[in-house]
């Protein structure tokens, strides 16, 4: 295979990446809005509210980011754009943790520990790998194109 056949490759694989991603934003942002709606869901309390807004904020920076980048795949864009909406998704993970809109009724499973180290261990991972991300970007505008990333 030619280096031109496998930068092309690459792309279409990126846009079809990027396409996949604006798709499951779309979808959540229904989901939780929309239909059925993030009250159906019944451990979730009314402290929920304050949550979402984030969430949505999250996710329709997500959705503008895979837009662009579906548009436009370029290296300096998705580098920018990988941190940002890691960026967002962490803000609306911290915000889960310090609101913690969940409520279970099961006497028998510890669910509010399960699901509040569940989320500290997704934090942690998020934010290790928006370091790497920074690092990207951080190679990007020090070395330029020719980075590898």
């Amino acid at each position: 295979m030619t280096s031109t056949a496998r930068t092309s490759s690459r792309t279409t694989a990126r846009r079809g990446s990027y396409l996949a991603g604006a798709l499951v934003d779309i979808a959540l942002l229904v989901l939780i809005n929309v239909s059925p709606g993030w009250r159906a869901v019944p451990v979730l309390t009314e402290a929920a509210a304050a949550v979402v807004i984030v969430v949505d904020i999250g996710l329709a920076v997500a959705l503008v980011v895979n837009l662009l980048c579906l548009v436009r795949p370029r290296r300096p864009l998705t580098a920018v754009g990988d941190v940002v909406s890691t960026a967002a998704g962490l803000v609306a993970l911290i915000r889960t943790v310090q609101v913690f809109p969940f409520t279970f009724t099961d006497p028998n499973t510890d669910w509010a520990t399960i699901v509040r180290l569940t989320l500290i261990s997704i934090i942690v991972v998020v934010s290790i790998a928006l370091l790497v991300q920074v690092v990207v970007l951080v190679r990007f505008i020090a070395f330029g194109e020719g980075t590898r990333g």
